[in-house]
């Protein structure tokens, strides 16, 4: 990396950082003067959590293969969030949330996910260990799609969040949520994966919309900070490259 470069990157996260912590101190100050671009997905989630609460059924939250200490520990992580922020609503249902894994490594985030959710309302003898279960699979595996098929059926419910990594399989888990009546809401970082889910989902997540959850459905002023520093920087990235191309316009000319 040349020297120029290492400026330029040193540049945009010292930006980002004034960014954020000014978003941040911003937010929490006035919290109602920044509206949120609209997302369809999250708007939905409160009132699909509702429904299965009402219906007296469990959630049924599923990263797909992402896992820790690879190249999907992001991805695992933001998926957590947003199974938190699910869960913590439906801590006041009497049937737990089932989260279901294909990655040993997330066995351990989803304990301590539902656990956080069940804590943060004081209802933490509700939660359910067994509620956390491990089908050995892998990426693309017709084998978990299967199981998770079985364990929708099984345990008859409420709403479906295939939020993580997956890949064709997912028009099988799709089709069983279909033809049992259940919503879903789906989103992949593979390729196959989001085409898929964009097609079946009731309400699709779309790339980054993936980690923004905590921000659209917590009250963290830190993390609705960082959705304003993303948008921020989006529209500054979006200007750079319309004067770029200006100026190299105006030189050819």
């Amino acid at each position: 990396m040349d020297s120029s470069t290492q400026l330029l990157t040193i540049m945009i996260l010292l930006l980002a950082l004034v960014v954020g912590v000014i978003a941040t101190q911003f937010v929490r100050r006035r919290r109602t003067a920044f509206d949120l671009r609209d997302i369809p997905a999250y708007t939905s989630m409160p009132m699909m959590v509702g429904a299965a609460i009402e219906a007296n059924r469990p959630l049924h939250l599923s990263p797909g293969s992402a896992g820790l200490a690879g190249n999907s520990t992001l991805l695992a992580l933001a998926s957590a969030e947003l199974f938190y922020q699910v869960s913590q609503r439906s801590a006041i249902s009497n049937v737990s949330p089932i989260l279901t894994v294909s990655d040993t490594t997330a066995i351990a985030l989803g304990h301590d996910t539902l656990r956080r959710a069940y804590q943060s309302r004081n209802l933490v003898d509700r939660y359910r260990r067994g509620n956390v279960r491990w089908f050995p699979s892998g990426t693309r595996s017709l084998a978990f799609a299967a199981a998770l098929t079985a364990t929708m059926a099984d345990d008859n419910v409420g709403a479906n969040f295939m939020v993580g990594s997956f890949g064709p399989e997912l028009a099988l888990i799709a089709d069983a949520a279909y033809r049992r009546n259940q919503s879903l809401i789906a989103a992949s970082d593979q390729l196959e994966g989001q085409a898929v889910a964009f097609a079946v989902s009731d309400k699709p997540l779309i790339g980054e919309e993936i980690f923004v959850a905590g921000a659209y459905l917590g009250s963290e002023s830190s993390q609705l900070g960082s959705v304003i520093t993303q948008d921020v920087l989006r529209w500054l990235v979006i200007g750079a490259i319309i004067i770029t191309a200006a100026l190299s316009f105006a030189n050819g000319g």
